[in-house]
């Protein structure tokens, strides 16, 4: 069942005493506004298709396998700005059951995209979260799939988070996307923390579940909209809920 994990209280199964907590950084702290799938979603209901909510949760889910499937990534890479444009559209209208004429309703999706100022965000709850869990004593890091390592510091700085965490580490920086473990392992050291004793917080079930476990983290997905049925980890439906299980940590 889909439970909140807050909802399972002192009992939630930690493997051990937890020390270091990594994050996600899209969709877990950091958000798109306008989101792109909305824009594509209020679309969908001008030409006369709005999505079902079953084709819109199939849509949530293709958009985070977009970004994760072997398949699709050979697929795309090398391809310019335009072109994946064009390929992430058509993918995403597929997924939610559009149909007609590609050829005319393809770009006019990737127009009404291009019409919007697309800036990013961290909620206040996700700042407050970070706060308090640094005044409880944890140690915090960010791993991150993002590969334009000068424009994601940028964003980093702009949105005043960097100071937030003892370590940040990109995908670009390491050559290691996720799921692969090597990208967690890199954290750890970098760290100098134990797997066992670590947390990983995000929103793609195949990306950061996954990848987490297979370097012997403890994942937890954030998980509001129930994209995953088939989670098999600690869920949050805020990332607040964080803070109803880990307590004040003991010095070492």
């Amino acid at each position: 069942e889909h439970t909140c994990m807050a909802d399972q209280g002192s009992h939630t199964p930690l493997k051990a005493p937890v020390q270091t907590i990594f994050f996600d950084f899209d969709g877990t702290l950091v958000f798109q506004e306008p989101d792109s799938f909305d824009v594509l979603c209020d679309f969908c209901s001008e030409i006369g298709q709005p999505p079902t909510p079953e084709a819109e949760q199939r849509g949530r889910r293709a958009r985070h396998e977009y970004f994760v499937d072997p398949t699709i990534r050979s697929r795309i890479e090398g391809l310019s700005q335009e072109d994946f444009w064009r390929h992430f559209v058509r993918h995403m209208l597929d997924s939610v059951g559009v149909v007609g004429d590609w050829d005319r309703l393809v770009p006019e999706a990737m127009a009404r995209l291009a019409d919007f100022e697309h800036g990013y965000t961290c909620p206040a709850d996700g700042c407050h979260t970070l706060a308090e869990l640094r005044r409880r004593g944890y140690q915090l890091g960010l791993i991150t799939n993002r590969q334009h390592v000068e424009n994601f510091y940028e964003l980093l700085d702009e949105l005043e988070l960097r100071s937030r965490f003892d370590l940040v580490l990109a995908s670009g920086e390491v050559g290691i996307l996720k799921p692969e473990p090597g990208i967690f392992t890199a954290a750890l050291e970098q760290m100098e923390a134990q797997a066992h004793q670590s947390l990983y917080i995000g929103d793609n079930y195949w990306a950061d579940v996954v990848g987490a476990r297979g370097a012997g983290l403890t994942p937890v997905l954030l998980d509001p909209h129930q994209i995953f049925p088939e989670a098999d980890c600690l869920l949050l439906n805020q990332i607040s809920d964080l803070l109803t299980i880990l307590p004040q940590r003991k010095p070492l």
